[in-house]
């Protein structure tokens, strides 16, 4: 192998390995960026609980709604019932058609007392609900302003990652431009294929990646860093942490 192909293959693969640290950073950034911090998390939960509470006390109130529009339609029948049998009782001729006429209205008037009752009692709970419903949508003063800054203080984050993102990616394409094309080519299909970890240091004897113990003379080539050596089982870039440190101060 002559000089110059020593040489690239040093500097490529010192360049590799700074690329996989900018893509570890990268990855690491958008995890950041999708994984809120816990007062944002609490937050969030805290305000679905809010909404599913609401959302239970108005369909409370409209059930009981729809049960009050049954009872004033009860209340008007049995009150025109009542009616009906107060101007029969002016009519009766004997005591037997009197008797059957007074069952009658009491009957009607207990019914209609006990649809005036639950009438009250239904527009007492919807009035209740209604102040406790109103109650919870108006957060106070201090709680607002809490929330407010643990929202824009995860939106201030969430934009600096982005940047940090973008900035990383021009970083990674300025060292790829350095790269023979080839390797270049090679390490991006390793970075989608082995779940962004292309490059894997030698610990040990062993692949840090998979942990394949490598054969003496394969340890002795990556030692050498003379060329690109892949890892026999995983396929990953293999370097030394001594031998690369060498070659890039080199």
């Amino acid at each position: 192998m002559s000089g110059g192909s020593l040489n690239t293959a040093q500097h490529d693969l010192v360049l590799l390995i700074r690329l996989q640290g900018l893509y570890d950073a990268i990855s690491q950034a958008l995890q950041e960026r999708q994984t809120p911090p816990q007062e944002v998390k609490a937050l969030e939960k805290t305000n679905r609980q809010r909404k599913a509470e609401l959302a239970d006390l108005e369909a409370q109130v409209a059930t009981h709604q729809e049960e009050l529009q049954e009872v004033q339609n009860g209340e008007g029948e049995w009150r025109l019932e009542l009616e009906h049998f107060q101007k029969q009782k002016s009519m009766v001729t004997n005591e037997r058609e009197f008797t059957a006429v007074i069952s009658e209205i009491d009957y009607a008037t207990k019914e209609l007392e006990t649809r005036k009752a639950r009438h009250e009692e239904l527009e007492t709970t919807i009035r209740e609900l209604g102040e406790d419903i109103e109650n919870r949508r108006q957060a106070r003063p201090e709680e607002e302003t809490a929330q407010k800054e643990i929202t824009e203080g995860w939106e201030l984050t969430k934009k600096d990652l982005k940047l940090k993102v973008h900035q990383l990616a021009v970083d990674a394409n300025a060292l790829e431009e350095k790269l023979n094309p080839k390797n270049r080519a090679h390490f991006h299909r390793l970075l989608k294929g082995k779940n962004g970890i292309a490059i894997a240091a030698v610990v040990d004897g062993s692949c840090s990646a998979c942990h394949f113990k490598l054969r003496p003379h394969l340890m002795q080539r990556v030692r050498r860093c003379e060329e690109i050596i892949a890892c026999e089982f995983c396929h990953r870039v293999l370097y030394r942490e001594d031998a690369v440190s060498a070659a890039g101060d080199g």
